[in-house]
């Protein structure tokens, strides 16, 4: 029980540096800190799918990739266009979270020491789970329909063999009601500590970009279902 009380007193006082470090300001935590965790996690999950999609190196973990005669190297332009409409998506969400701070004001999401406990947290974590599950499968039921296709989710579909990084490779429209807003809905309706939002972000981001980068890891979770939904 000392120890774990020594772990969570540890932790509140990391977590008033943190604070400090945004001028103990709320607003500051919540935009310019979800801003950064948005942004420098999808860059940190891709840093190393990037090298290896443009490169083709190592070598040794081509044994891993599920569609073999795709993208080995991926071609530089297209990779290249690639990343640019990624990073512009990713900078969309960091405006997305600014748009959406009074609201998370209204539902009393908070960022104050102390943290809360685990298992608040854990709790937490299924809420956005199932949030995030509900309005992502209904979204992208919806996207699927022909005219709507069509017009905006086509372009996600245009990576037959994705990559990682082309998780977030989609229209402006396709990545706020399908990628951005399923991740914030559910800290939003729970009022959750914006700790435990950046934790969620960042194994959200790192779950979303595994399922499109077309290897199979051991001990990760396989992307195989949405890699072959990409080849249809």
């Amino acid at each position: 029980m000392d120890y774990i009380n020594q772990a969570t007193a540890y932790l509140n006082l990391q977590w008033s540096s943190v604070l400090h470090l945004f001028g103990n300001e709320k607003k500051n935590v919540f935009v310019i800190g979800t801003s950064l965790v948005l942004f420098l996690s999808f860059c940190a999950v891709n840093s190393f799918f990037m090298f290896l999609d443009f490169t083709g190196k190592p070598k040794f973990l081509h044994k891993y990739k599920i569609q073999k005669d795709k993208n080995i190297p991926v071609e530089p332009a297209r990779f290249l266009h690639c990343c640019k409409v990624a990073f512009r998506n990713e900078l969309l969400s960091c405006g997305m979270v600014l748009f959406l701070y009074p609201v998370m004001q209204c539902t009393g999401m908070t960022c104050q020491a102390p943290l809360p406990p685990i298992w608040e947290g854990f709790l937490h974590f299924v809420a956005f789970v199932l949030v995030d599950e509900f309005i992502f499968y209904y979204s992208h039921r919806l996207f699927h329909h022909p005219f709507i296709y069509k017009h905006i989710h086509k372009m996600h579909h245009e990576w037959i063999a994705p990559i990682s990084i082309a998780a977030s490779y989609a229209h402006p429209i396709e990545h706020i009601v399908s990628n951005a807003l399923p991740l914030l809905v559910g800290p939003i309706l729970m009022g959750s500590h914006i700790a435990v939002v950046w934790i969620w972000l960042v194994i959200a981001q790192f779950e979303t970009c595994l399922h499109h980068c077309n290897y199979h890891f051991p001990v990760m979770s396989s992307p195989q279902f949405h890699d072959y939904h990409h080849v249809k």
